[in-house]
């Protein structure tokens, strides 16, 4: 159980890269597929496991090389961290709520970094 938390926050962390990065220039969280900025190629099961999917890519998009920040498998796994403490100090049930309200405040904080950033870059221009 502990485990399936663990991964659950880690895809919960793609979810808000995600969001950080679509959300402040008024993009779909829907639609379209997740793809690469550069190139545009729509992105596998491999590109879209949590952390994993960064490392077996070095980093990298699979078709044009580009690099691929580094603050996406940090948001990923802090968000799989705050699953996981809660869920081994409290146990799985209050743990797992405790988990949930801990990446929702972490999404809400990296969403809202993400777009100041973005209207200071757009302010600059």
């Amino acid at each position: 159980m502990s485990a399936y938390l663990l991964f659950l926050g880690l895809l919960l962390g793609s979810f808000i890269n995600l969001a950080a990065d679509r959300l402040p220039r008024g993009e779909s969280i829907v639609r379209p597929r997740s793809h690469c900025r550069a190139c545009g190629r729509q992105l596998n099961t491999i590109d879209l496991l949590p952390v994993l999917g960064y490392a077996l890519r070095g980093g990298r998009c699979a078709t044009c090389r580009s690099r691929i920040g580094a603050s996406s498998p940090i948001v990923e796994a802090i968000a799989g961290v705050c699953m996981a403490v809660p869920v081994i100090w409290l146990g799985p049930w209050p743990g797992a709520v405790a988990g949930l309200v801990l990446v929702a405040c972490w999404g809400l904080a990296v969403t809202s970094l993400a777009a100041r950033r973005y209207a200071s870059e757009r302010a600059a221009r």
